[in-house]
């Protein structure tokens, strides 16, 4: 359900809110392949009108599913936004659509769920990517058969040896 409120009636007051959006709503067009919301996004949101604009403060909580950018397995992740806060101008480019009296507040939960998605999530710190490449990238595991051993040493090093 969007975040609708009524300007007229903050005039004299802030209003909390508390509710969901469907996870269509809370993002919008955005697709990425390795992140999808699992369910709705809730939000505990306070809004209150000062002069011209609009003020919320609040929180965002959901779940996500996600692929991790290295082995491409599946895990769920909560991302929890404690520190919502945007200032509404009720005029200008930014203003929100305003039907009658109501502003509908939802572009703004959006954009501060867009923002706290991860961009390369990952299944554990230390996950070492795909097996059959694994050992490859990573020293701790012994080398496959036919693999050949790059040199150790400064990953500057190439650049030592140019001349310019």
């Amino acid at each position: 359900m969007p975040l609708r409120v009524n300007v007229r009636l903050l005039k004299t007051q802030g209003t909390r809110f508390v509710g969901e959006l469907a996870p269509e709503e809370a993002t919008g067009e955005f697709h990425d392949e390795l992140v999808r919301l699992a369910g709705p996004v809730r939000y505990d949101v306070e809004v209150e009108r000062q002069a011209d604009e609009l003020r919320l403060q609040g929180r965002l909580e959901f779940l996500l599913e996600c692929g991790c950018s290295r082995c491409l397995k599946l895990f769920p992740m909560e991302v929890r936004v404690e520190d919502l806060a945007a200032l509404v101008p009720l005029s200008g480019d930014e203003a929100p659509a305003l039907d009658g009296d109501i502003a509908d507040l939802t572009p703004f939960l959006r954009e501060d769920t867009l923002l706290a998605l991860p961009t390369n999530p990952l299944c554990s710190p230390d996950c070492r990517g795909l097996a059959a490449q694994a050992s490859s990238r990573d020293s701790r595991l012994p080398e496959r058969p036919g693999s050949e051993q790059v040199p150790k040493g400064s990953p500057w090093g190439a650049l030592d040896q140019l001349k310019l």
